[in-house]
């Protein structure tokens, strides 16, 4: 949206009005006022203009210049009732910056019908403003976007629903895979490790065993040899020499 509060512009039309013995104190409140908004000090702007006001009550340049202020503070509802009352001043210059800032204050508060109605309003009284014509367009685009209907809405929420829900589905799928392999995994390493556990005690096992088995032929062996041993002697005291062996 294109150029906000015409405030500088409409307030050079205020300072010819006020007349008479408060003339002086009412200028220099709205130059103040002037000079306070500029620097964005908009409360301080507000008191000078309200100190203006008990000056000239019901001026509609006074009315139009506190509506910038409730403009900028975000306070639409106060801003379009000031901008109403400036409607009914003189000067059409003045009347065309009060429908155009009139447009806008419906614009931000959303009430694009409205807002279309003030600018052509203030295109009637100044043909050649490029920002009312900017703005009347842009007001005409949100409205169309803004009054599709609504079983449309409704499905693209439904389609976004939608969409949301497959994305749930599928980070939980991850995460019950995610699961599943990490408890296949510990699995495997638990029966990887009983695999060996029982490798190790048949291994040990085995090894006693064959110890008993190796044991059980050395002493038969020793046996054998004692009888060969036991045989000779007999052999040798009976001759009474060595004749060699009993083949």
């Amino acid at each position: 949206m294109r150029r906000g509060h015409w405030l500088i512009l409409g307030l050079a039309l205020v300072l010819s009005l006020a007349v008479g013995a408060r003339a002086e104190d009412y200028r220099k409140a709205v130059e103040k006022g002037n000079a306070l908004y500029r620097a964005g000090k908009t409360k301080e702007a507000l008191e000078q203009y309200y100190m203006a006001e008990t000056e000239h009550p019901e001026s509609p340049e006074i009315e139009y210049n506190i509506a910038g202020v409730m403009y900028r503070k975000g306070r639409y509802e106060e801003a379009e009732d000031r901008y109403k009352k400036s409607l009914n001043a003189d000067n059409t210059d003045l009347v065309a910056a009060a429908e155009y800032n009139l447009g806008n204050t419906y614009y931000r508060a959303g009430d694009y019908l409205k807002a279309i109605e003030s600018y052509q309003k203030a295109l009637e009284l100044k043909p050649d403003d490029m920002d009312a014509k900017f703005n009347l367009e842009l007001a005409r685009k949100m409205l169309k976007e803004n009054s599709k209907p609504q079983s449309q809405n409704q499905k693209q929420q439904q389609q976004q629903k939608n969409k949301q829900q497959d994305q749930q589905q599928q980070q939980q799928q991850q995460q019950q895979q995610q699961q599943k392999k990490q408890q296949d995994q510990q699995q495997q390493q638990q029966q990887d490790e009983k695999k060996k556990k029982d490798q190790k005690q048949k291994q040990a096992q085995k090894g006693q065993k064959m110890s008993k088995e190796d044991a059980e032929r050395i002493l038969n062996a020793l046996k054998d040899d004692e009888k060969e041993v036991q045989k000779k002697a007999r052999r040798v005291k009976a001759t009474g020499e060595y004749v060699g062996k009993d083949w």
